[in-house]
């Protein structure tokens, strides 16, 4: 994937661009964590980088080392399930983007964000549909959030090995509903959400 989008903003005098996605927003266990990455100025291009979601775990791995080998900054914010039940997933959306941005430890100077506009950070932004599939600074960030959070689901799953969460990340998959079934709720399921909001 090549940084197009990026170029054009650096040639407009933008230097800290920081690419902003996040993962676990449809999970039913877990915290949301967003990703948030800075690429140097002038940056060409790193092979492979695409939408986290389209990659193998081993790819992912692979990814995000490069990626936070060569990027001038990268980040995670993160919101646990707890706080995702009081503020509902919108809200904790906007903080979990927030939380990314402010632990970067760089200025932002121009914002990539993925999907539709629902936060207003206070630095030049734009959000962008699909942006992990077409914006090389988003997806970087959709692999940095993803590793992160798919490493805490497998530590989760150490501790609940009935959910199965090393493997399905706390999504809805069936042996995760037959899990709930079975074994009822965990200190960790979002209450807020269907159908943890029928079992609770």
């Amino acid at each position: 994937m090549i940084f197009k989008h990026e170029h054009k903003l650096w040639h407009q005098g933008y230097d800290h661009i920081v690419g902003l996605d996040e993962a676990g927003r449809g999970s039913w266990a877990g915290p949301l964590v967003a990703g948030a990455v800075v690429w140097p100025r002038g940056f060409k291009n790193v092979a492979g980088l695409r939408d986290s979601k389209k990659l193998s775990s081993a790819g992912r791995e692979k990814l995000f080392l490069q990626i936070i080998k060569n990027c001038l900054g990268w980040s995670v914010g993160i919101v646990p399930h707890t706080h995702i039940d009081e503020m509902g997933i919108l809200e904790a959306n906007r903080e979990v983007f927030r939380r990314a941005l402010e632990n970067l430890g760089l200025l932002p100077h121009y914002v990539l964000i993925d999907g539709l506009k629902i936060f207003e950070p206070q630095y030049p932004h734009e959000f962008i549909v699909r942006g992990d599939d077409k914006i090389a600074s988003i997806a970087a960030a959709s692999i940095v959030a993803k590793v992160v959070r798919d490493k805490m689901l497998a530590r989760f799953s150490k501790e609940h090995p009935e959910y199965n969460w090393h493997e399905n990340k706390g999504y809805g998959t069936a042996e995760h509903r037959a899990a709930l079934d079975q074994f009822g709720l965990s200190e960790l399921h979002r209450l807020s959400f269907m159908p943890m909001r029928e079992i609770y």
